[in-house]
């Protein structure tokens, strides 16, 4: 009796390489290990875990899974607020404040809106053409939306309360929890 194999069968399938295993088998892992790092890499995060990041920052980026999670990280920043106070052509002034939630339904509406100003306040540290642009789009929408000849625009930005103030029993919406910076006065034929 012979101890080589006997002929494949025309029954048996045929069989395929097992190289492909090895690169989908590497491409699982650091993808698992990038789902791990991306949350993790948030400060307050060891040195190791952080310089893991720009291994896996570049992929997480391309395949959209670079969540905000700073905005939900151990401290999130202030939120940033815009308020306008718009004049309409018979005089009579419109103000509000965006995003507002009493207007704005959905909340996945108002969430957008936040967005928006929230970009404003992202592009202090960017770079500073951007942020003029964003605010002058912001005015001229504004000035289309009310039918307004000029409009101000005001950044309110709502600082997060310390846990001395919350045990003191101040409430959040407490004015000095905000600081106002004028963004510019905007006249729609400069539009």
């Amino acid at each position: 009796m012979s101890d080589s194999a006997p002929p494949p069968s025309e029954d048996s399938p045929p069989r395929s390489g097992w190289w492909w295993k090895i690169p989908v088998s590497l491409w699982v892992v650091y993808h698992i290990f990038a789902m791990f790092i991306g949350p993790a890499s948030i400060p307050p995060a060891s040195p190791t875990v952080q310089s893991c990041w720009p291994a896996v920052g570049p992929y997480l980026q391309l395949v959209y899974m670079n969540h905000g999670y700073h905005f939900f990280a151990p401290q999130p920043g202030p939120s940033t607020l815009v308020t306008y106070e718009a004049t309409l052509s018979d005089g009579t002034t419109v103000s509000g404040q965006i995003p507002d939630l009493n207007r704005q339904v959905p909340r996945l509406y108002y969430h957008r809106h936040f967005m928006l100003t929230e970009s404003i306040a992202g592009h202090d540290s960017g770079d500073p053409r951007i942020k003029p642009m964003l605010v002058r789009a912001m005015a001229r929408q504004l000035c289309r939306e009310h039918g307004a000849t000029s409009i101000v625009l005001t950044r309110r930005t709502h600082l997060l309360p310390s846990m001395q103030w919350c045990r003191a029993g101040k409430t959040l919406d407490d004015p000095e929890l905000y600081e106002d910076e004028p963004l510019g006065r905007f006249e729609w034929a400069d539009f």
